[in-house]
């Protein structure tokens, strides 16, 4: 049996595990990656080196900041203003911060974006105990993760596919910034939408009934740990100024510090906490939530070996054995954009896009088609990844509010439809595919 095939069977295993949800999911997550290093899939370096990656290092460095902030105070006072505000209304709340959180993600990096919400929520949930945290964050988080589709710089993946098109086209001929804003703008309204008229109530029944108090501090012990860091406020509220406008200015910063990522920014960040006594060495410790770690980091390294051993060009092939010399171009369009999506809810982003941009580009040239559509196509099909928290390392953020692995796509999936087809529609209206 090749490595494709073994990497994609234990995959699959372990994936209908997490949607089985009776074995803790951290559990079967670290046991197939060591199943995978085992059976030569992967290296045990490359395997597990997810361990120690960007993605892992910036969530639980944020868990830090934001215990500081309950501890400081902080946070209730952002979440009083915010809730003000919209009212206390948990669905203004909801659509306020899905459409906030999309439009600034079309201009900034998503990551901080979704960082910087996650921070708020959370002050907002401890001020009033009748806001739910797990119904503001799946909407924000998906909010921040379709809204980079609307511009050039708004996730990684248009910027892959920048490099690609114009490697196969010549340079000058790839995107514009705009390119993707007219069907990209749609389906940030679609999400606006979605997540306020029927994402709201689908959550709501979905894990509606799971209690939010192992996510979000006591009243008792917020006001404990107030009395002990209160008059720490105002330099918490320097540290998080700070921070907010490293994660802004980022794009610039690296060029000029390489390493100053934003998983730097946020160690940095929870450094300065702790240095600072907003929050004590052993509060930062305990407030990192330890199975989401070890479950986030190996379900990423098994994506990244399925990646590694074959496996998404493996399901690639098997799609593309639809395809024939009398293909229509609409048809062949819509193949593509589906093997996309299939492909980025399991691995990378910008990896979807490397397996599929080869494959469409000889099929589309040979047939005589326009390749440029079927880019456009391809890449705003990447970034329609929030039906599993894996997809991505936007969406994989919101695990801090513990979601199971199956809330994603039965929360997910219209909103998916809904984009797809989105794209299926307006992107070769707006560039012809012959």
């Amino acid at each position: 049996m090749s490595s494709a095939v073994t990497s994609l069977l234990i995959f699959g295993i372990c994936l209908i595990l997490f949607v089985w949800n009776r074995i803790p999911q951290a559990v079967t997550a670290l046991c197939g990656i060591t199943i995978m290093v085992l059976l030569g899939v992967c290296s045990f370096s490359s395997g597990f080196r997810y361990f120690g990656s960007e993605t892992v290092l910036l969530i639980s460095a944020m868990m830090v900041v934001g215990k500081a902030s309950f501890q400081t105070g902080l946070a209730q006072t952002i979440g009083h203003r915010v809730l003000a505000m919209a009212g206390n209304s948990e669905r203004k709340l909801v659509l306020f911060g899905t459409a906030i959180t999309a439009v600034i993600s079309a201009f900034l990096s998503n990551i901080a974006t979704l960082s910087i919400m996650i921070y708020m929520v959370t002050g907002i949930c401890i001020t009033n105990r009748q806001i739910k945290f797990r119904n503001l964050i799946m909407p924000i988080s998906v909010g921040a993760v379709l809204g980079g589709v609307a511009t050039l710089i708004g996730s990684t993946p248009q910027l892959t596919a920048q490099g690609l098109l114009e490697s196969y086209l010549g340079e000058g001929n790839g995107f514009t910034f705009f390119t993707f804003s007219v069907p990209g703008v749609l389906i940030i309204l679609a999400t606006v939408l979605y997540a306020g008229f029927i994402g709201y109530p689908l959550g709501k029944k979905i894990w509606g009934a799971r209690p939010d108090h192992d996510l979000i501090p006591s009243v008792h012990e917020v006001r404990e740990e107030q009395e002990l860091h209160t008059e720490k406020k105002g330099i918490m509220a320097v540290i998080f100024a700070v921070t907010v406008l490293l994660f802004m200015l980022n794009q610039w910063i690296v060029r000029w510090i390489p390493g100053m990522n934003l998983a730097a920014v946020s160690l940095l960040s929870a450094c300065a906490c702790v240095l600072t006594g907003c929050i004590r060495p052993k509060d930062a410790v305990s407030s990192i939530n330890w199975n989401l770690v070890i479950w986030l980091s190996a379900s990423l390294g098994m994506a990244a070996a399925v990646n590694a051993s074959g496996g998404g060009e493996l399901i690639a092939q098997m799609f593309m054995c639809f395809v024939d010399p009398q293909t229509p171009p609409a048809a062949l369009f819509a193949l593509v954009v589906i093997l996309t999506v299939v492909l980025t809810h399991f691995l990378a982003n910008s990896t979807a896009i490397t397996i599929v941009f080869p494959i469409a580009f000889s099929l589309v040239t040979e047939l005589g088609y326009q390749f440029f559509p079927f880019a456009v196509g391809i890449t705003m099909a990447s970034s329609v990844a929030i039906g599993t928290p894996i997809a991505n390392t936007t969406i994989a953020m919101s695990v801090v509010a513990r979601y199971e692995f199956r809330d994603y796509w039965r929360y997910s999936l219209p909103l998916i439809a809904i984009a797809t087809v989105i794209i299926l529609v307006v992107v070769p209206l707006q560039f012809p595919l012959v």
